[in-house]
């Protein structure tokens, strides 16, 4: 197979026996849903371009694994320029969708998970990395998605996993079968989960004695034992409004949900970490540096659709023309260039591995994530100043399309002339979804949030980047 169509690939997802809620009541179908209707057809949309003649050479490569095309989402590593190029297709999807690739964190666990299992390997005598090369091969092969699944609920903050008064507050082993272990736990904010083929699960930072927590593994998003509680998001009512106004962007979503695990069987060929605790701060610091620095082109992309919003309502507003706008913009521009910039040498200053995966600066990506912690929320800024208050507080769709009451909205809700009231309208509640509905869930709060919290990166990069040779350059050049 190697390449799904998207029709194929949603179906597959309808197929599947998942047990899904939603504000209480069980989800008959995650991909015909309403509310998760544009979550799946984001997932959809890198099928699609994959296969679309004008997208198809940055969405698909040749793999050495199976000796064909794949999903550029299912790849380990090999080079440079994969790594160039990831930052540029993350752009460009974030452009597409207004969201992103959403298999981004399934991609970076594989990753991190192909230099972990060497090491241990070659140190410990395992068979991991056999293993995980076999499923990359088969997922790359049926063209799976595949979801990274790090993040676990913690409860109290202040605690290890073993000292935790619940002790499945940090996914763990409760007990090893013939053939295989089984997890207890969950793991929260998992994004598009709902809508992949396959979960790979990746412990948090574990101590000496915490073994049963260091767990690394991958799990069918179907396998009996496993709820997801789909999250709520800002406005998504609306999408089962039926009102593709006021949903802002109609098409194309995201989604998070709570992954519980009530004792799911894993069998030993889908381990690739079970109980090594000593490996596992390094494959954290691996993937949350692979997934920090991918955001130097997902948000970037995202970042393109406000800044083109924000000019195209600035033209409906008649003042595009006006210099302070036109300020504005070259600002938002030069502050997206930036995470841009910074995730473009982040890839450049790559590096190979034993593995034979190469691994983006650390250090570097880190920054990227870092400066996106920040520069969305001022692009964010600035659409807003320009659009003006009608973006929060437009009539509906319905007001519009109204017999009695539509005539006197499009009159009033009218702008420059050559602009109809009903794309002025689309405009604001575009850029709205984006910069305070369920969009910046994605473009704002996960930029902040997202691949752990700006402390986080700041501890590694304090790390990764020893004073001492700038101390050194200061002592050299100091008057004696």
């Amino acid at each position: 197979m190697a390449l799904r169509t998207a029709d194929d690939y949603l179906d597959s997802i309808r197929k599947r026996s998942l047990r899904v809620f939603y504000r209480g009541e069980r989800m008959d179908s995650v991909v015909d849903h309403p509310i998760a209707w544009p979550a799946a057809n984001c997932v959809a949309e890198v099928y699609r371009a994959a296969l679309a003649p004008e997208t198809a050479s940055q969405l698909a490569v040749d793999s050495p694994l199976v000796g064909e095309p794949v999903n550029v989402s299912n790849i380990l590593w090999r080079s440079r320029d994969d790594l160039i190029a990831r930052i540029k297709w993350e752009r460009l999807l974030g452009r597409m969708t207004g969201r992103g690739a959403l298999r981004s964190p399934g991609l970076d666990a594989i990753n991190a998970l192909a230099v972990i299992t060497h090491r241990c390997d070659r140190e410990r005598g395992t068979a991991y990395h056999e293993r995980l090369l076999a499923f990359v091969a088969r997922i790359q092969r049926e063209d799976l998605a595949v979801s990274g699944a790090m993040t676990d609920v913690r409860g109290d903050r202040s605690r290890r996993p073993a000292t935790q008064a619940d002790p499945d507050l940090f996914l763990r082993v409760v007990s090893r079968e013939r053939g295989g272990v089984v997890l207890r736990g969950a793991k929260a904010h998992q994004t598009s989960a709902v809508h992949c083929h396959e979960h790979v699960v990746l412990p948090m930072t574990c101590g000496p004695d915490e073994g049963a927590w260091a767990i690394a593994c991958a799990v069918p998003s179907d396998a009996p034992g496993i709820t997801h509680v789909y999250a709520r998001q800002p406005s998504d009512s609306r999408r089962a409004e039926g009102s593709p106004l006021d949903a802002g962007l109609p098409a194309f979503g995201g989604c998070e949900s709570l992954m519980i695990f009530d004792d799911v069987f894993v069998p030993d060929h889908h381990v690739f970490l079970c109980g090594e605790a000593e490996y596992t701060q390094e494959l954290v610091r691996l993937f949350g540096s692979f997934h920090r620095f991918c955001y130097g082109g997902c948000k970037v992309g995202i970042a393109d659709v406000v800044i083109g919003a924000a000019s195209l309502i600035a033209t409906a507003n008649g003042v595009r023309d006006r210099s302070a706008v036109e300020a504005k913009l070259t600002e938002m521009v030069q502050l997206n260039e930036t995470m841009y910039a910074c995730g473009l040498a982040a890839a450049l200053e790559s590096a190979p591995t034993e593995a034979g995966t190469w691994i983006p600066d650390i250090a570097l990506a880190n920054v990227t994530k870092l400066n996106v912690t920040r520069f969305p929320f001022e692009i964010a800024r600035l659409a807003a100043d320009i659009a003006g208050g009608a973006m929060l507080t437009l009539p509906s769709q319905a007001d519009l399309e109204h017999p009695e009451i539509g005539p006197a909205v499009r009159k009033y809700m009218a702008g420059h002339p050559d602009v109809p009231t009903a794309e002025r309208m689309a405009l604001f509640r575009l850029l709205e979804f984006l910069t305070h509905g369920a969009g910046a869930v994605y473009f704002l709060h996960e930029s902040l949030h997202g691949a752990g919290a700006p402390e986080a990166m700041r501890i590694l990069l304090r790390r990764e980047v020893p004073l001492a040779p700038f101390e050194a350059a200061a002592r050299h050049l100091m008057a004696r």
